[in-house]
C-alpha cells in the first residue's frame, strides 16, 4: 500500500467514525440555536464565575454527546451569551458524557475506577474553568465580542425560561421549528466547516503515518513515574474521538498502565484533538486556544498523580 493510499484510508476511516458525531452535534446546536431563549443561557451560563462554570462542566459531563460533537455546541453556547470560560468548560467535560462511554469504560475498569474518573474529569474541568475565567476577567484570553443586552430583552408572553428565540416563533408550528432546527444546523456548519476540514486532514496524516504498538509498549507499565507524562505527547499524536480512546485507554488499563494513564488519555487526548484546538483557535482566539491547551494538560497531569498516589 502506498503512502497516499495509506493517508486516504485513514481519512475515510476518520471521517467513517465522525460523521455520526459531528451530525449529532451540528444538529444539537440547531436545537440549542432554535429552542433554548438567550435569556436561558446568559442566566446559567453567562456569568463569568464558579456557579456557571459549575454548571457547565456538569451540562458537559451529561451532554451525551461525542467530544467531536460538543464542539458545535460549545461555539453556540459562547454565541449566545456564554462567557469563553464556560464554554471552554463544557467543552472540556465533554469526553466523559453519555452512557457509551460509561458503559465502555466499565468494561474495562469496573463501575468503581470508571466513576473516579468522571468525578475526576468534573473536577478538573471546574478547576480548568476557574483558572481561564481568571484569564478572562484580566483580558489576557479573548471575551465573546458582544453579550446579551439585558434592558432590550422583551418577551411577547410570560415563560420561566424568559423570551422565546424569536417572537414570530409564538405563531410558528413545530414543522417550522424542525425547519429553523435544521436551517440553524446548516449555518454552524457552514461557519465551523473550514476548520473541521482543517482538522480532520492534519489528523487523518497522524493517524496514518504513527504507529500504536510503539505506545502500548512504553505505556503498558505502572512502574515508571514518566509514564503519565509520556501519555500527554502519546495522547496528543493519535487522533481518536472519546469513544475511541476510551476503548484505546482502556485496553491500556488491562495491560497494565494506571488509571492515572487513562484519566490523561481521555483528558489531555481529546482537548489536544487537532480538529478541536483548530475550531476554538478560529472561533474563540488564539490566546484563548493556547490557555485551554496548557490549562487543561497541566492540570490533567497533576490529578494523575494525584489519582496513582491516592488509588494505587
Amino acid at each position: 500500500m502506498t503512502y497516499i493510499q495509506q493517508y486516504f484510508l485513514a481519512l475515510g476511516t476518520l471521517i467513517g467514525d465522525l460523521w455520526v458525531w459531528f451530525l449529532v452535534g451540528f444538529l444539537a446546536a440547531g436545537v440549542v440555536a432554535e429552542f433554548v431563549p438567550r435569556t436561558f443561557i446568559a442566566r446559567h451560563f453567562g456569568r463569568n464565575d464558579p456557579l456557571s462554570i459549575f454548571k457547565a462542566a456538569i451540562s458537559g459531563l451529561v451532554a451525551s454527546t461525542c467530544s467531536c460533537g460538543a464542539i458545535p455546541m460549545a461555539v453556540s453556547l459562547r454565541e449566545k451569551g456564554a462567557s469563553t470560560a464556560v464554554a471552554l468548560t463544557f467543552l472540556l467535560a465533554t469526553p466523559w458524557s453519555g452512557v457509551p462511554q460509561f458503559l465502555v469504560l466499565s468494561n474495562f475498569l469496573g463501575v468503581t475506577n470508571t466513576a473516579l474518573l468522571m468525578s475526576c474529569a468534573v473536577i478538573a474541568a471546574f478547576l480548568s474553568g476557574l483558572v481561564l475565567s481568571y484569564l478572562e476577567k484580566h483580558r489576557l484570553i479573548e471575551a465573546p465580542k458582544s453579550g446579551v443586552d439585558h434592558a432590550n430583552e422583551t418577551c411577547v408572553d410570560a415563560c420561566s425560561d424568559g423570551c422565546d428565540v424569536r417572537a414570530e416563533h409564538q405563531h410558528i408550528g413545530w414543522q417550522g421549528r424542525f425547519t429553523g432546527v435544521l436551517r440553524n444546523a446548516w449555518d454552524n456548519f457552514r461557519d465551523l466547516g473550514k476548520y473541521l476540514v482543517v482538522g480532520l486532514l492534519l489528523a487523518a496524516a497522524l493517524a496514518a503515518f504513527v504507529p500504536t504498538n510503539v505506545v502500548q509498549q512504553y505505556l503498558g507499565t505502572t512502574e515508571s513515574p514518566w509514564s503519565i507524562l509520556l501519555a500527554v505527547p502519546v495522547s496528543a499524536v493519535i487522533e481518536l474521538c472519546s469513544e475511541g480512546f476510551s476503548v484505546f485507554a482502556g485496553q491500556l488499563y488491562t495491560m497494565g498502565a494506571s488509571l492515572g494513564v487513562v484519566f490523561v488519555m481521555l483528558m489531555v487526548g481529546v482537548t489536544t484533538d487537532i480538529t478541536e484546538i483548530s475550531v476554538v483557535w478560529g472561533k474563540f482566539g488564539r490566546r484563548s486556544a493556547i490557555a485551554y491547551l496548557l490549562v487543561s494538560t497541566t492540570i490533567s497531569i497533576g490529578i494523575a498523580y494525584l489519582i496513582n498516589g491516592v488509588f494505587q
